[in-house]
């Protein structure tokens, strides 16, 4: 397990970014394809949710944090069902922490990526173009799901 770096993240959401619609649409279903437990969690999440935009903002950094790690030249193996019941239970340990004492120590450990949990946060904090920011529910949904992917793909990466 490798950590990524800031600028593979930077170049990720540049290359994502400047995609048209329909070239990402292609790049989402790529790597849906290579993951497909993994996006179907991130879906579930926003049904279980029922949160529409968990699910637009969940695939979309998806694609950024999943060729984050391709940018790092990290080897993703696939993330199955299997290895998403057994990360829940230390995740649900490491969520129960920040909740109950605002420890992040336990999460941080589990998910091993700074650079991709800091980016995330200043994500999910920032305004967008229009000055505009995720509602609180999203915001803390957001924040799961994306430490969720970060985390998962970290188990299942290697160089």
């Amino acid at each position: 397990m490798g950590q990524v770096s800031a600028k593979s993240i930077e170049k990720a959401v540049q290359k994502i970014d400047s995609l048209s619609e329909e070239e990402l649409d292609k790049v989402i279903e790529s790597f849906a394809t290579a993951q497909q437990d993994l996006v179907n969690y991130i879906l579930q999440a926003g049904l279980e949710y029922e949160n529409e935009d968990l699910d637009v903002y969940g695939i979309y950094y998806f694609a950024i944090i999943y060729d984050s790690f391709l940018e790092e030249g990290l080897k993703l193996n696939v993330v199955t069902e299997d290895h998403i019941d057994e990360f829940q239970e230390p995740f649900l340990e490491a969520l129960d922490a920040i909740h109950e004492n605002e420890n992040y120590e336990p999460m941080q450990e589990l998910i091993s990526q700074f650079n991709l949990q800091e980016f995330m946060v200043a994500e999910i904090e920032a305004k967008d173009e229009d000055g505009e920011e995720l509602s609180e529910e999203t915001k803390t949904q957001l924040f799961i799901v994306s430490t969720a992917i970060i985390g998962l793909l970290n188990e299942a990466s290697s160089k």
